[in-house]
């Protein structure tokens, strides 16, 4: 249940101190009257709260001796945002975050609903109302854009450009630092990759091709980590892997929370692209090896038998009806008589003998008359 919260906190973009699993685990038992675990709380409620139009709020204890507070707090967000689980409404107050199993349920259930609260302002935005304080609204929004402009600024130490300054009157600033850069250091960046000037029509097929590309490797990545997904759950199904769950997720979720499917190659990285890179290098080479190499390398495996398999080796198999062979011509059916129903009686003291289908017909005895 821990390691579900854990994921569930990356999810949304939680990034406090209970994102480490031993400080959860310490948080969870301290209930209510932990700092850390009322923190978090609050940190979730307040991302409700950023959708849905809730008057309740909850604030973090500064104390165990406030305790008391948070939990009348959190019991009217809980009753306005009609929480089912009676035991976190209901009942002596100071009892309801008593147990680690109640904290537990305490944040799946807001996890739950902040995550089914994101989906609907993505597909159904108008089912929600959206309450933004004032601060809020006044407070500038840092876009993506200007994030990486920033940090372009204070790369290249160029101080901050004034409010009036154009978008042209930047870039040509920033174009003439980077050729007093490059002139000083000729070899540290490479010559371009690209050459051509493409035309704005060449410009829209390349991101066609882009997307294209996106969506390929996209795909395979995510096949490629549902098996790595895949594999490590095969190996918690033995009795010795399931006392030792925690401490495999303590290794492999750090290592599987950087691998992602989607991947933000898009124009900027083709116009940064230097000519190293069609410089192609074995993966035997000693350099490569240097950071690939590991233990189980070292390990040789001894003659192993031979299981065989080799379509050559094998033999037919034998035949399942023998091959037709034709009749011979002079060959009779039979060579024997068949006896009649008597050797003597009172019609006539007899009966009659009659030789084989193959036999000469002149053999053929008619000792009663009257048969």
């Amino acid at each position: 249940m821990e390691n579900d919260i854990l994921d569930s906190l990356e999810d949304q973009g939680y990034t406090g101190p209970l994102i480490d699993e031993s400080a959860l685990s310490e948080a969870l038992v301290g209930g209510a009257q932990s700092v850390a675990f009322t923190q978090l709380v609050e940190w979730i409620v307040s991302q409700l709260a950023s959708f849905c139009n809730i008057d309740e709020k909850v604030s973090a204890i500064q104390g165990p001796s406030d305790s008391e507070n948070f939990l009348m707090e959190l019991s009217g967000f809980l009753r306005e945002f009609s929480c089912p689980y009676t035991n976190l409404t209901e009942g002596p107050i100071e009892g309801r975050l008593a147990s680690k199993n109640a904290c537990l349920q305490l944040l799946d259930y807001l996890l739950t609903e902040l995550a089914c609260v994101k989906m609907i302002s993505v597909k159904k935005p108008t089912l929600l109302k959206a309450s933004k304080s004032a601060s809020d609204v006044s407070e500038p929004v840092e876009s993506d854009i200007a994030k990486h402009l920033k940090l372009m600024l204070m790369a290249l130490k160029i101080s901050k450009p004034p409010s009036s300054i154009t978008t042209f009157q930047l870039f040509s600033k920033v174009e003439s630092k980077l050729k007093e850069l490059m002139s000083l250091n000729p070899d540290q960046a490479g010559k371009p990759l690209l050459k051509a000037r493409l035309s704005e029509k060449q410009w829209a097929q390349v991101l066609v091709i882009n997307e294209v590309l996106l969506e390929e490797y996209r795909i395979r990545r995510e096949m490629l980590l549902k098996r790595l997904d895949v594999t490590i759950q095969s190996f918690r199904w033995s009795d010795k892997a399931k006392n030792n769950e925690n401490k495999i997720a303590a290794v492999y979720q750090p290592i599987r929370k950087v691998l992602v499917a989607k991947t933000d190659v898009g124009v900027p990285q083709i116009l940064a692209a230097r000519d190293d890179l069609t410089r192609l290098q074995k993966t035997s080479s000693g350099e490569a090896r240097e950071k690939t190499k590991c233990a189980i390398n070292r390990i040789l495996i001894g003659k192993v038998p031979d299981r065989g398999g080799r379509a050559w080796e094998l033999e037919p198999p034998p035949p399942e009806m023998p091959a037709f062979m034709s009749r011979d011509s002079g060959q009779g059916r039979g060579g024997g008589g068949r006896g009649g129903r008597g050797g003597g009686g009172d019609r006539g003291g007899g009966g009659r003998i009659q030789s084989g289908w193959g036999g000469d017909s002149q053999q053929t005895q008619n000792v009663s008359g009257n048969w």
